[in-house]
């Protein structure tokens, strides 16, 4: 089984900017390496914008330390993590923001989307914000493929932004080049966004884990199938703080989730209240696209992996008292008899997965 090359061992991205003036050559490099870095592509203020927006989310709830600017990002507490109430409480105030939800509608982002994709190329509505502590290496997202998650097309291409230069050591992301070409890898149970991992086969062994440090105005696009994970955030001191949004041509295929809120805690309306733009709004409903069934098999583990996933988590939890360990809201507890006792923590019976 192919577990990924160390950080150290990185082979660098292949920058592919240039190639945006080329729009059949830089996608026959995307049909070969699954994905392409666009450097520098992004409109510095737009993202600038969506940082600034939600760091002021951040320090209003209590996580920034207040002897620096908000947009350096310095946590005072934590770390947290989804499926938490105190993770989720801030990530719903995220969810809320305009600045956050217009990024992937501006025309810096949609040149480089439909370049790729042709000219009907539009984002899902649903749009996922990381929030990433630092020294908190068990919750770092492991090696997986976007597809199990999102289902429909298999042309559903992310679009990944950091915002703010981002190097190997912040923990930004890592690609394992050309996995996009053997299908779907079956899911193991991990703690990490998302709670699953790729399992790879020998199949995988022969590919070259791909990485580099990042700039403010770069965007890392990648398909669905393309297998890739985070990097520890090791920076020492800061929250590695990073947008995507899923991309698909219209005509072809979605699942229900992907029209919804990240989570599902709101509803668009919640989120849409004071906004100042409308075009932002149910823009999708003059989109034309199937809605595919979700097949709930792609993202089912086995009940003893459940079991083994809740105690990974309630270890980590004992080694980081800081949160909330009575609201991990989206876990279903399978065998509440074989976890270890954890004081305020009730076992639930919700099916609900942790989806991303």
């Amino acid at each position: 089984m192919s577990t990924g090359g160390e950080v150290a061992q990185l082979q660098p991205f292949e920058g592919s900017s240039w190639l945006l003036h080329d729009p059949d050559a830089l996608r026959t490099r995307f049909e070969r390496d699954g994905y392409v870095l666009l450097k520098g592509v992004v409109d510095r203020d737009l993202v600038l914008e969506a940082r600034r927006a939600i760091t002021e989310v951040c320090r209003a709830h209590g996580w920034l330390d207040p002897a620096h600017s908000p947009m350096d990002a310095i946590p005072q507490a934590g770390p947290f993590v989804e499926g938490e109430a105190k993770y989720l409480e801030v990530y719903d105030d995220i969810q809320r923001l305009e600045a956050f939800h217009a990024v992937p509608h501006h025309p810096s982002v949609s040149r480089c989307m439909t370049a790729l994709l042709g000219p009907t190329a539009f984002p899902h509505p649903l749009s996922i914000a990381r929030l990433m502590f630092p020294g908190n290496d068990e919750w770092t997202t492991p090696q997986h493929q976007d597809f199990p998650n999102n289902q429909g097309t298999y042309d559903l291409y992310a679009c990944w932004i950091p915002l703010a230069d981002c190097s190997v050591e912040d923990g930004n992301l890592s690609i394992l080049r050309g996995s996009h070409t053997f299908g779907v890898a079956p899911l193991r149970a991990s703690l990490g966004a998302g709670s699953r991992r790729a399992e790879l086969d020998e199949r995988y062994d022969g590919l070259d884990w791909v990485g580099g440090d990042l700039a403010l105005g770069d965007a890392l696009v990648f398909h669905s199938l393309t297998v890739h994970r985070s990097l520890p955030n090791r920076s020492g001191d800061a929250l590695r703080l990073s947008v995507d949004y899923r991309f698909q041509r219209e005509g072809e295929a979605l699942t229900e989730g992907c029209l919804q809120p990240h989570f599902g805690r709101l509803s668009w309306d919640e989120i849409y209240a004071g906004w100042q733009r409308d075009d932002l709004k149910y823009y999708w409903r003059d989109k034309r696209f199937t809605v595919a069934e979700w097949d709930a098999t792609l993202h089912e583990i086995e009940e003893d992996e459940f079991v083994d996933l809740m105690k990974d988590w309630l270890r980590w939890r004992r080694r980081h008292p800081q949160g909330d360990p009575a609201s991990v809201s989206a876990a279903r507890w399978v065998a509440p008899q074989d976890l270890p006792p954890l004081e305020g923590v009730r076992p639930t019976q919700r099916e609900a997965p942790w989806r991303t």
